[in-house]
């Protein structure tokens, strides 16, 4: 008996195929679901936080003050709900936009790689030395370095080759196309997961891209932090009358140091920011929740239920 391979690329891909299919023909709540997940995992930490923390916390607490004591006021609570907005507002994204804003400064102020995280930097310094440097000229370096990094991150791939050149020209493309970077982007994404499905690489989560053993990258984010090392590395070379090998050196050295830096100012601005929340949580002079309560009944009421507790404990010393 003769036993025949098993293709399970192949299998996968007429299996999501025919589910894709079916799902067409009948979409469901999971999938609805499913594209939801997907659309924070393809954002990034950022975005899942945001999300969750939108649809979880915001939305919820707010709803709940604008619905607070409805039925005794007649209308919605406006002053609850607005407070209940701006505290949300305040506490939870203000973790991720003060830190974002002070790096943005920092981009616009020093260059765009104050924006590339460190341990990034350190990879691409390492293929920035692999690749033929000409300081005075931007585009062939730009291009010679997308040349390295698609000749290491692919080197192993035997299947659906001609994504690799697409993924290539997206790259290139990336780097002159500012308008459309988001759609590049977008496609790129799709591209690069047909082509690790397609070789049965990191299937449980295919918008890797992998530059080194502990070098995974998700490929939108690798293309917005090689955009912005790209532009900056060859705006300072242009100036630089250093031989490359040292300009190399001393631009990553600077660049890392600048970074940190900014880690440094994020982390102070953010504790500022949250020393000042405290004083901005309450919009009003006057809590909000109790519009609508008769607060000199309750409080009667209150006295009243007390007074005979306290009888109780005088008889008893």
């Amino acid at each position: 008996m003769k036993l025949q391979q098993i293709s399970y690329a192949r299998s996968i891909n007429n299996n999501n195929t025919e589910y894709d299919r079916r799902q067409k023909k009948n979409p469901s709540f999971g999938n609805i679901a499913v594209n939801f997940a997907t659309f924070i995992e393809n954002n990034g930490f950022l975005g899942e936080f945001l999300t969750i923390d939108t649809t979880g916390m915001m939305i919820p607490r707010t709803a709940q003050g604008y619905l607070r004591n409805k039925e005794e006021l007649g209308h919605f609570n406006y002053k609850a709900g607005q407070e209940e907005l701006v505290r949300e507002l305040l506490s939870g994204p203000a973790f991720f936009y003060v830190p974002l804003t002070v790096i943005t400064l920092a981009g616009l102020l020093r260059g765009k790689a104050a924006k590339v995280q460190t341990k990034v930097l350190e990879g691409f310094k390492s293929l920035m030395k692999k690749t033929p440097v000409n300081l005075k000229d931007a585009a062939e370096t730009k291009k010679n370095f997308i040349d390295t990094v698609i000749n290491k991150a692919f080197v192993d791939y035997k299947k659906e080759t001609g994504l690799v050149d697409k993924l290539k020209e997206l790259m290139n493309n990336h780097m002159q196309n500012g308008a459309k970077k988001r759609k590049i982007r977008k496609e790129a994404d799709e591209v690069i997961t047909k082509l690790n499905k397609a070789n049965g690489r990191f299937l449980d989560n295919a918008s890797t891209i992998k530059l080194g053993d502990n070098a995974e990258f998700n490929i939108k984010d690798f293309f917005k932090d090689m955009s912005n090392y790209l532009d900056d590395f060859t705006n300072k070379a242009a100036k630089t009358d250093k031989p490359a090998e040292e300009f190399i050196e001393r631009f990553h050295k600077k660049a890392k140091d600048l970074r940190n830096m900014t880690n440094i100012v994020s982390v102070a601005a953010l504790s500022a920011f949250l020393m000042l929340i405290p004083k901005l949580y309450q919009t009003s002079k006057k809590f909000p929740g109790k519009d609508g309560l008769n607060t000199g009944e309750a409080d009667a009421a209150a006295q009243t239920a007390q007074a005979p507790k306290e009888n109780q404990m005088k008889e008893a010393v």
